[in-house]
């Protein structure tokens, strides 16, 4: 089974107020951390979605030591998520049999749980599966391809949450103790600053 991973880093970060991806994260930034993560995972493609200040996000992933990473450009970033899961199936490779997303804003979210995710996904089968954390969906979630299409017609931001809906008895479920803080203000970073060990 062939899975594509896709790193969702589009958007223009208007809670924070600047780049939130560009931020210092130990000796790297979180963008950084949040693609180590996702490539060292053992996905079969990794992709990289980008949209918003895309020179200066695309030129610190192409200066790293990173195999079988793909950078994508949304051109429609500010029409929200749907748009940057267009992208990315529009983009993947045509014999992927999973599409795993993660966001860009969650540096904290490790490879170990990305591997168990990609392990029980194969083990199952199932047509979704998803992080459940204290406080809600978490990362990462994936996809069967026969949902592709259903993806492809998603709009907005948020997205998605009529499709976990009306597939909730073909979903595995992991749960994740750690609340997987998002990145949208300064008070997060500082918490999964203060949380993290970098």
């Amino acid at each position: 089974m062939k899975i594509s991973g896709v790193l969702l880093a589009a958007g223009k970060s208007e809670r924070m107020g600047k780049n939130k991806l560009l931020l210092p994260f130990g000796n790297h930034t979180v963008i950084e951390e949040s693609l180590f993560q996702l490539a060292g995972s053992g996905l079969d493609e990794v992709m990289v979605v980008v949209g918003y200040q895309m020179e200066m996000v695309k030129t610190l992933i192409e200066n790293k030591p990173l195999n079988n990473v793909k950078i994508v450009f949304n051109e429609y970033y500010d029409r929200g998520r749907a748009e940057s899961i267009n992208c990315a199936l529009r983009n993947i490779h045509k014999g992927t049999d999973a599409i795993l997303f993660m966001v860009a804003d969650k540096p904290s979210v490790k490879s170990s749980l990305i591997k168990k995710a990609i392990s029980m996904f194969k083990s199952e089968s199932p047509l979704i599966l998803y992080i459940q954390t204290p406080v809600g969906r978490g990362h990462p979630v994936i996809f069967s391809k026969e949902l592709f299409e259903e993806l492809m017609n998603l709009e907005g931001e948020p997205a998605g949450n009529a499709i976990f809906e009306k597939y909730r008895d073909d979903t595995v479920i992991m749960e994740d103790e750690s609340p997987q803080i998002d990145i949208d203000t300064i008070e997060d970073y500082n918490s999964v600053i203060n949380e993290s060990v970098i």
